[in-house]
C-alpha cells in the first residue's frame, strides 16, 4: 500500500531497491575461469558487483594473479572500466606485467601499506571521482595482513608492543570502504595469508586464515586458493605437461610454465558453499585452457552425457572420449556457450 510515510521511508539513499536483481548478469562481474564463475551458485554464474570476496592460501598459490585475471577480464566486458589494487606488500610495480593484455591506463596500481594512503584516498578523494561519474568496477586490497596499523606507523620502534592495532585500523578503514563500494557497485577483494593454527590441537588443520573477526564478517565471499599438485594435475587434458621442452634447470627439471589451481567457495552470506572449482594458471599468460574446464563441468553436472564413460553425448553431437570432446569445444565457441548455459540454468531458480 502505497501512502505518504511510505514514500518518505523511499526516499533516503540508502533504501534497498527490489527492482535491483544483484545476481543479473548485467550487474555481475566475472573471472575468466568457467568453474571459478560456477563455485559462486548463482543465476548469472557471476560475482554480483555489489558484493565482496576474501581469497586465501597458502603462499604463492595465485591470488595475485587471479586477481590481475579479474582485472583482464572486467576490461574486456566493459571498455570503461576502471580498477584500483592496493599491493600492501609493494609488489605492484614487479608484477603489473604479470598478465599481457590489460589496459594499464584503466588497471591503477598503489604500492602501499599505509592504512591513511588506502582507506583515506578512497573516502577523501576517489568517492568524489565516483560520484562525478567515473566507472570504478573494481577496488582490490592485496593483502589485508600487509596494512600497518596506525600506532604502528607513529611510532618510532619494532620494540612496541601495540596489541590490536591492525584489528582496529582495519575495523576503522573496512567500516567505510565496505559501504561505499556496495552502494556504487564496486567489486571489493581482499586477500588474507595464512597463519598457523595454534589451537587446533593434534588433529584440526595446521593453518588458518589470518584474519580478524571483523574482517571475517565484512566480506561475503571467502574463497580458498590451493595449487594442484597430484600426478594428473601436472598434464592438460590432451596430455601435455606444464613444462618448457627447451629449458632445464641446473639439476636437469624442466621449467614449469603453469600450474593448476583449486578453487573452494568455503563460506557464503548469499549462496550456497562447499562448490569447488580448478583452472590452470599460465604464468605467461593468466587463466588457460577453459575449454577442459566446460569439458568438466558439463561431465561433472550431467550435461554432457555419457553411457560408458568413454563416448560423450551433447544434443545431436558425439564425442569419442575426453579428449576429442574437450578439443571440440575448444574449436567450437557456440558449442562452448551452449554447454555453459545448461550450466548456468541449473542455478536459474
Amino acid at each position: 500500500m502505497a501512502n505518504k510515510w511510505i514514500k518518505q521511508l523511499q526516499a533516503y539513499d540508502d533504501v534497498v531497491k527490489y527492482d535491483y536483481d544483484s545476481f543479473a548478469p548485467e550487474n555481475c562481474l566475472y573471472t575468466p575461469s568457467p568453474y571459478f564463475n560456477w563455485i559462486f551458485s548463482n543465476k548469472a554464474n557471476g560475482i554480483p558487483k555489489n558484493s565482496s570476496i576474501l581469497f586465501y592460501s597458502e603462499p604463492k598459490a595465485g591470488k595475485s594473479l587471479s586477481i590481475y585475471a579479474m582485472i583482464k577480464e572486467m576490461q574486456s566486458r566493459d571498455p570503461e572500466g576502471i580498477s584500483i589494487y592496493f599491493n600492501t606488500e609493494c609488489r605492484g610495480q614487479l608484477q603489473h606485467q604479470a598478465i599481457p593484455g590489460i589496459d594499464q591506463e584503466r588497471s591503477i596500481i598503489y604500492d602501499t601499506n599505509q592504512a591513511t594512503e588506502i582507506f583515506d584516498r578512497v573516502e577523501n578523494d576517489i568517492k568524489a571521482l565516483v560520484q562525478d561519474g567515473m566507472p570504478l568496477k573494481l577496488i582490490a586490497i592485496d593483502s589485508l595482513n600487509g596494512i600497518m596499523g596506525i600506532k604502528r606507523g607513529d611510532t618510532d620502534s619494532v620494540a612496541n608492543h601495540l596489541m590490536g592495532d591492525q584489528a582496529l585500523t582495519l575495523k576503522n578503514g573496512l567500516g567505510k570502504l565496505i559501504p561505499f563500494c556496495k552502494r556504487n557497485g564496486i567489486l571489493l577483494i581482499g586477500t588474507a595469508q595464512m597463519a598457523a593454527n595454534l589451537d587446533a590441537g593434534s588433529y584440526g588443520p595446521k593453518e588458518k586464515m589470518s584474519a580478524s573477526w571483523f574482517t571475517r564478517h565484512a566480506f561475503e565471499y571467502y574463497v580458498s586458493l590451493k595449487r594442484a599438485g597430484a600426478a594428473e594435475d601436472k598434464q592438460d587434458i590432451e596430455g601435455k605437461t606444464f613444462e618448457d621442452e627447451e629449458f632445464k634447470d641446473a639439476r636437469g627439471n624442466k621449467l614449469l610454465n603453469a600450474h593448476k589451481v583449486f578453487c573452494k567457495m568455503e563460506q557464503s552470506s548469499i549462496g550456497q558453499a562447499g562448490r569447488a572449482g580448478v583452472f590452470t594458471l599460465s604464468y605467461d599468460n593468466g587463466i588457460i585452457n577453459q575449454h577442459e574446464e566446460i569439458f568438466w563441468l558439463g561431465k561433472n553436472l550431467g550435461i554432457l552425457k555419457t553411457e560408458n564413460n568413454r563416448t560423450y553425448f551433447f544434443g545431436d553431437k558425439k564425442f569419442n572420449g575426453k579428449k576429442e570432446a574437450a578439443l571440440a569445444i575448444k574449436d567450437d565457441p557456440k558449442l562452448a556457450a551452449a554447454i555453459l548455459e545448461e550450466v548456468r540454468k541449473l542455478d536459474d531458480k
